[in-house]
């Protein structure tokens, strides 16, 4: 039966094309989890070689003897006690030596 404004379809068509949709959509949704299983999988790989990497270069940042010569900068433009007294016994061992 067919009427002006819109072709008739039976109700048992309509049920298969339903049918045949949501197949369609959990096949697609079946791929996309392999894939984005792969894809995760793959993430996870890549952020455990950056932390194994970070880890590194902190590690080598720490140790480096520029790391270290850097640190007693550091110190020695906070005016460390250390330094102080580098100074103080520099200018007592320079007024020693001229008498």
């Amino acid at each position: 039966m067919q009427t002006v404004y819109e072709t008739y379809r039976p109700a048992h068509e309509i049920l298969m094309e339903y049918y045949w949709y949501c197949d369609h959509r959990s096949l697609i949704e079946d791929e996309w989890k392999e894939e984005d299983d792969t894809y995760k999988k793959h993430c996870d790989k890549l952020y455990e070689e950056y932390e194994k990497a970070h880890a590194q270069e902190k590690h080598l940042a720490e140790t480096s003897k520029s790391a270290r010569v850097a640190k007693r900068l550091d110190e020695i433009q906070k005016g460390s006690k250390d330094f102080e007294e580098a100074i103080d016994s520099t200018a007592l061992l320079k007024k020693i030596r001229k008498t």
